[in-house]
């Protein structure tokens, strides 16, 4: 049995918080397997949240494998009393959306509705679901780049204030702020375009 396998039974606490804080420190001591547990863990995560920035499955496939790559790289630094493991690995994706559409100053893709096998039980309903989707889509994408951000992890990825936060390296105060702001400009966007 491995040092953090042995380990885990050894330290009292919440499970997961007590096992992922031994694979932390497994993995920045080097420990591959800790670290592939990490990866398994939070890999999900951050294809959904790279997913939602990027909406192309092969960019956001070969995007999450460069995070867990910088990761692996920078474990070494992390300090888990400053930022929770999950929040360090959404800033360093953030970090990485950014840097890809500064190259390719692409729009980004927005999906705000997974597919649905009931999707075609009433044709013309969803035709008017689709097309307020795609105004709600198009109103998102003229909102500031940050705005973007805080209105998809908040309202499609369902992160809390403190992830937000963290992932944006901003105070829970600002990131409110943004999200009433975004909120506020997102309602004069679409009444907008009713009223066309």
């Amino acid at each position: 049995m491995v040092y953090w396998e042995e380990k885990l039974g050894a330290r009292s606490g919440p499970a997961d918080e007590v096992a992922e804080h031994l694979l932390i420190d497994a993995a920045i001591g080097g420990g591959v397997q800790p670290f592939a547990t990490l990866y398994d863990r939070y890999v999900d995560r951050v294809y959904s949240y790279v997913y939602h920035r990027l909406g192309n499955q092969a960019e956001t496939e070969d995007l999450t494998q460069q995070v867990f790559l910088q990761a692996w790289r920078a474990i070494g630094r992390y300090q888990q009393k400053a930022t929770p493991f999950a929040a360090w690995l959404l800033r360093i994706a953030h970090n990485l959306v950014v840097s890809h559409y500064r190259r390719a100053r692409e729009n980004i893709y927005l999906d705000l509705e997974p597919e649905s096998e009931a999707r075609w039980a009433d044709p013309e309903a969803e035709a008017f679901a689709e097309v307020d989707r795609e105004a709600v889509r198009q109103a998102i994408r003229r909102l500031k780049p940050q705005q973007q951000q805080v209105i998809v992890m908040r309202f499609m990825e369902h992160f809390d204030y403190a992830e937000i936060a963290s992932i944006l390296g901003k105070s829970e105060g600002n990131v409110r702020v943004m999200q009433h702001r975004a909120l506020s400009e997102l309602r004069r966007l679409l009444s907008s375009e009713v009223e066309r």
